[in-house]
Order: structure tokens, then C-alpha cells, then sequence
């Protein structure tokens, strides 16, 4: 009887039950939606605490720099997981935040800012897919399109002084570095 008992309790309980389950949420955002996402920090601030240090650490995984002592290999060693994931973090991070810099109230205009700005997220994504595959030259590639996406931004938007060691070009030009 006991039994019995239980498993009618058991049926009445169980469609509460599904009750209280989560229910899926629906989108927030899509054709016809607006998104609920604002900007919180100005574009500097995006900068100095999102894309420069996610860009120095993604370079610190890419080519070589030349010291006093000599020419110092950056890449990680075959087996240094650590130093990889944390190339790909740093990839991640880039490319979303190329898309934190394309949103409104941070966007400088629908030209130029956007192209930049996609080149970012893109040069992330060629950054994840070489660090994941442990490939050190896509990853010095990879640090290349990151850097050609820096420097024709802030050539742009950045005015330097006349005497300045990068020079100018025009806007519409995308900067290549010498060979």
C-alpha cells in the first residue's frame, strides 16, 4: 500500500515539477529586435584594458624581436600548452572586441571605423585558428594582420605629430609593412 501511495504522490507531483523547470529564453536580439547591449566604456577605455593588452599578448606568441643580445624567438615551444591557449585566448579577445569597437555609441563613422574594426575580429580569427594548430608562421601571419589593422586604424584616427617616425598615408591605403 505504501507503494501505491508513493507513486500517486510521484504523479501528482511530477507536472509541478516540470513546471518549475527552466524555460528556454528567447532571443534578445535579431531582425526586427533591438538589442538590450549598450556601450559602457568609451573607446579608450576599450582599448587600454581590452585590445592593447590582448595584442601584446597575442605578439608575445608571434615572431622574433631583436635585442642587444641578439634575435629572441617568441613563439612557444612544441608542447608549451599554456603559452598556446593563451595566444588563442588573446585571439578571442581581439576578435570580439573588433565587434565591441563596431557598436554604436562607440562607432566613429560606417566607413573607414568599420572597416578597421572588421579587420580586427578578422585578424582574431586567423589568430585562433594558427594558435590552435600550434603553427607558428600562420601565427607570425596572423600578428601581421593584427598589427596592419592596429596601424591603419590609428593612422586614421590617431593624428601624430608632422615629425613622426611612421610617416602618413592616406586613409584608404592599408599599410604593408617593408619587406
Amino acid at each position: 500500500m505504501p507503494r501505491k501511495l508513493a507513486l500517486a504522490a510521484i504523479l501528482v507531483l511530477l507536472p509541478q515539477a516540470s513546471l518549475s523547470q527552466p524555460q528556454p529564453v528567447p532571443p534578445v536580439a535579431g531582425p526586427g529586435v533591438a538589442s538590450p547591449a549598450r556601450t559602457l566604456l568609451p573607446v579608450k577605455a576599450v582599448m587600454h584594458h581590452i585590445i592593447n593588452p590582448a595584442a601584446e599578448l597575442y605578439w608575445q606568441a608571434s615572431g622574433e624581436i631583436d635585442t642587444a643580445e641578439g634575435a629572441v624567438h617568441r613563439a612557444p615551444a612544441a608542447g608549451d600548452d599554456d603559452r598556446w591557449n593563451a595566444a588563442v585566448d588573446a585571439a578571442a579577445t581581439l576578435q570580439e572586441g573588433g565587434n565591441l569597437l563596431m557598436m554604436r555609441g562607440r562607432a566613429r563613422d560606417d566607413g573607414l571605423w568599420q572597416r578597421y574594426a572588421q579587420q580586427l575580429v578578422d585578424a582574431g580569427a586567423l589568430g585562433i585558428a594558427a594558435a590552435e594548430a600550434r603553427d607558428e608562421k600562420k601565427t607570425f601571419d596572423a600578428g601581421t594582420a593584427l598589427y596592419n589593422a592596429c596601424f591603419n586604424c590609428h593612422e586614421r584616427y590617431i593624428p601624430r605629430p608632422a615629425n613622426s617616425l611612421y610617416g602618413r598615408h592616406t586613409p584608404d591605403e592599408d599599410f604593408k609593412p617593408p619587406k
